[in-house]
Parts: C-alpha cells; structure tokens; sequence
C-alpha cells in the first residue's frame, strides 16, 4: 500500500496553524514559560551548587578580630573531597534516572531533586556548627549532587517533549542559560552575603538559598505539565503546533518501543556527545571550583573584586548562549544541512574556548584586565557547545531522549567529579607553574573531544531512533491473519484495531497491549494514546479520509 502526498489544501491548513501560534519568544507561548521555568529550576539548582567554592574561602578563613566557632579549620584536601562529593552524588544518580523519570515523569523527578537539595542546603550550616566535622558536610553534598543529578536528564525530557525540532537549539539554549545565571548570581551573591556581620555571613548563604528553592519548588508544582497536552494553560492553536499539525483521534494509537541499548552505546554520534559532556561539565566545574581561589592567590584579588571577575563570565555566557543558539536556528530554517549547523558551532565551543585559555594562561600576571577578558571570552565561545552537542542529544534519537541524556551524564559527571581532584592536585602548592598546567589541561580536554565530535557527531536522526509517528513503514508494515475467511493480510494497526474490537465485544473493556514485531525489535502497541506524547500513529483508512 503507498503512502499519499499530502494536498494543497493540508498544507495551507498547517501553514494557518504555524502562523496563528505565538511565537517562541512570546510571553504568551506556554512552550516559552515552559522553558522558562525549566531555566528558573537550573538557577535555583546552580545556587545551590556553586555557592560552595565562594563560601570556602570565607568558611575557612578566621577573623583576626573576632575568634568565632563560626570558621571551620579544614584542610586542602578535606575542601576537596567536600567538592568531589557532590559531583559523586550526581554520577550515582546517572543511573537510575531514566527509571525514575518514566515512573515519576519528569516534573516529579526533578521537583524530588529539588527537595533533597533543599534540605541539604539548610542543614548544612547548621550540622557544621554542631558536629564540625568534614565528612558530614560531605555526606550533606553528597545527597544534594544526587538530587543534581536528575535535573538535566528531566530538563532534556521536557525539551524533547515540548517543542519542534526548529526550536529546539532556542530551547536547549534557554534550559541551560539558567546555569550560568545560577552561577554568576552565585558567585556575587554569595561574597556580598558573606560579606555580613550576622552570624558570619556565610551560613546565611546556605539559609537563603534554601528558601528561594521552597519558593520556587511551589512555582514549578503549580505551572510546569509533563507534556503539552497535560499542561492547564495551553491553547488548542500551540498544541496543534507543537505536533506538527496533527490531530489526536480516537481510534490513533501509540508504539512504545524498548530502549535499543546496544545500538545506543555503541553509536558514534551518542559517543561524540558524551565525550563533549565530559569536556563541558570538566571546565566549567574546574573554573566553577577554583577560579575565586586563582584569583585570589596569582592575582591578588580581594573578596569583592574576586567576585565580580569570577561571575563576568558566566554573566556573559547568558547572552551569548542564547546568540548561538538563535543564529543556528535561523540557518537551519533555510535548509541548511543541519549537521554542517551542529558541527560548525561546536568547533566553536571546542577549539575557540581552548585557545582563548592558553591565551589567559600565556599572558604575563601583570595584565590581569587582558588574562580576564581572555577568560571571558573563552567562555563566550563556550556557548556554542548549546547549538552543538546539547542540540544533538535531543535530535539524535526523539524516542530514547531520556537514556541517551542519562548516558551523557555519566560522562558530565565523571567529568565534573574529576575536575575539583585533578585541578587540586595539580594546583597543590599553588604555583603560578602549577596554575599554568592546570588552564594548559583544560584547553587540552576541549580540542580532544572537539576532534571526536567533528569526526562522529551530527545532527540528525538516528533511523532507530524515529518516533514511530516519522515512520511511514511502521504504518504500512504488513502480517499475515488467519480468519474465518482464510488467510489475508492487514497493517499491524489494523490487526490490532481488529483484535481490540473483538475482545471488548462483550461490553466491558480490558486494556490489551499487543507485541509486534518491527526491524527486528518487539515493539509493544497499547490502547491508550495518552500513554506516549510524541509517538502517534495513525491508520490507514484514517490517511485515507483525510487525502
């Protein structure tokens, strides 16, 4: 049976749908507020997360004027096991967050995030004045990096699930601007609140920052909707965009397909993407962690100055991220390849951020504006990794976003666990030499991995990763019944439509799943459309009634 082209009139019929949805960038497009919040939550996670390295250097610093139990006397290496450890806790959560976003669905897999690192941060100044001892404040981060640990595989989710393949670069660009907000805010925040008399200062960083997670936590719960059709706010008009223009019927049903695995780990793309991973969360947890202490000790920098400088670059990362991303999206739409789109930008990211490091690292310590810039710019160009790998880990395979995110993680995280330990290591007596080879290690990460992802990214779809909705063979695929009338042969849909109707003939009915199998894979067709957003399918007869 041959697939018809779609007519004239269908096609002004999805231009009139395209044209009378909002646009990305209207605040009253609910896929905008989505990405939004989803922005907002990596904000809230990145206080969290960041504020350590800029407390550390008050936490562990006594006042000469005041001799209070409010400082802790902990080594070199202790801060850096409490560093190691939250980043340890989001690597054990690699594994069992594809699990737990299908059971919990994404919204609740973060919120839960959400709480344990809201907990966390409270707790910890409190269970630090007590006790006083290290190893629980690094058990307390090792449960806050747990909860981290969901927030890009459920994120990734969202975006999959909430917005065209045209704009799904914008998406990923605002998803991830909330990081750098997070931790710029962090940084600056962080040193003025230390900066006060009550109590110290610092413990009133972890207080804060627990409160605005409470705040938001209730935000999100009453908003965010884990797919489009879910969400209490949204216009008919969006949804129809959202999908393309398709239209839900009764009788369309969805394939859920098991996670191919083996096709996934050894896919080169999939392995491109997890090594860019490792390089990002590497860098900027390295510059995250021990930038402030960089400053402070080649360049003489005080605590406010120190702040400012070290915030600069991930401030600027907000509007560059967002850059990128818009322009590639933009280039896409005028049919330009879209691998070429996803390789050029993330050349940038890689080769452009890491010679803009060795840059900083060459300049005498003298010219402390230029090794600044240099570092700013650095980052500016690391912007382009969004268009670049992140693009692809929402392209390459729609279907199995959630593995194929989770996967990545664990190579983010990895990354982002070695990073405070190489970078300490290496840094331990805390020569300029020392720091030289450290900034020399990063740029070396950044080409490796930018080489690997020119030679084995792209940006488009897997063949085993379609959604069944993009596979015209999966409606058309055939099998043969015995009836009453002999044998004849009929779609799987058909077959199960058939099959359906027959066992609920009765009057009462019973949910049914049936197992089929398609390109060698058994692929589950249940009765419920809600079951899956994105893998809708449609009958034959139905495209015949509609052409």
């Amino acid at each position: 049976m041959a697939a018809k082209l779609i007519s004239n009139e269908t096609l002004d019929k999805l231009r009139a749908v395209q044209s009378l949805s909002p646009s990305l960038w209207s605040f009253s497009s609910i896929r905008f507020q989505t990405a939004l919040l989803i922005s907002c939550a990596t904000i809230v996670f990145g206080l969290m997360r960041t504020c350590f390295g800029m407390a550390m250097v008050d936490i562990v610093s006594m006042n000469n004027q005041s001799d209070t139990s409010l400082h802790m006397n902990w080594t070199t290496d202790q801060q850096a096991q409490i560093h190691t450890s939250f980043y340890i806790g989001a690597f054990i959560a690699v594994f069992i967050s594809e699990y737990l976003s299908k059971k919990m669905g994404p919204k609740n897999l973060l919120s839960f995030g959400l709480i344990l690192n809201i907990i966390g941060s409270i707790l910890t100044p409190f269970i630090a004045f007590s006790f006083r001892h290290y190893l629980l404040i690094v058990a307390i981060r090792s449960i806050m990096g747990f909860g981290y640990g969901f927030l890009i595989p459920a994120g990734s989710v969202l975006i999959s699930k909430w917005f065209p393949i045209a704009e799904k670069s914008s998406a990923m660009a605002i998803f991830t601007t909330g990081n750098q907000i997070g931790i710029s805010a962090s940084m600056f925040l962080t040193a003025k609140i230390c900066q006060l008399s009550y109590f110290e200062g610092w413990p009133m960083v972890f207080i804060l920052y627990g409160i605005v997670g409470i705040i938001f936590l209730f935000i999100w719960q009453t908003r965010i909707a884990d797919k489009p059709r879910l969400s209490k706010y949204i216009t008919a008009t969006e949804l129809s965009y959202i999908k393309g223009g398709k239209q839900r019927r009764p009788r369309a049903d969805t394939i859920i397909r098991p996670t191919p695995y083996k096709k996934i780990l050894l896919n080169g793309c999939v392995f491109a993407i997890c090594a860019c991973s490792f390089a990002q969360s590497f860098v900027i947890v390295a510059l995250v962690t021990y930038l402030p202490k960089y400053n402070k000790i080649a360049m003489g920098m005080s605590l406010t100055h120190n702040a400012i400088w070290s915030s600069i670059p991930f401030v600027i990362q907000m509007f560059t991220k967002l850059l990128f991303a818009i322009i590639a999206d933009k280039i896409k739409q005028r049919k330009i390849d879209v691998t070429t789109v996803t390789k050029g930008a993330n050349a940038i990211a890689s080769f452009l951020s890491a010679i803009f490091i060795v840059i900083a690292t060459s300049l005498p310590l003298d010219q402390t504006e230029l090794i600044q810039i240099s570092i700013i710019i650095s980052m500016a160009m690391f912007s382009a990794y969004v268009p670049g790998y992140n693009t692809s880990i929402v392209t390459v395979a729609p279907q199995f976003t959630a593995f194929i995110s989770s996967y990545a993680q664990m190579y983010a995280q990895t990354g982002s666990t070695l990073a405070p330990i190489l970078i300490g290591t290496i840094t331990s007596h805390d020569t300029i030499e020392e720091w030289k080879c450290a900034f020399y290690s990063l740029a070396l990460v950044l080409v490796i991995t930018g080489i690997i992802f020119q030679f084995l990214g792209h940006g488009r779809t897997e063949a085993w990763g379609e959604t069944p909705s993009n596979s015209t063979s999966v409606r058309l695929s055939t099998c043969t019944v015995n009836g009453e009338d002999g044998i004849c042969r009929m779609t799987l849909l058909e077959k199960h439509n058939k099959d359906f109707r027959s066992e609920n003939s009765g009057g009462s009915t019973k949910k049914k799943v049936s197992r089929v199998s398609y390109a060698g894979e058994e692929i589950i067709l249940p009765t419920r459309l809600e079951d899956l957003e994105n893998d809708v399918i449609y009958s034959i007869e139905e495209e015949e009634n509609e052409h």
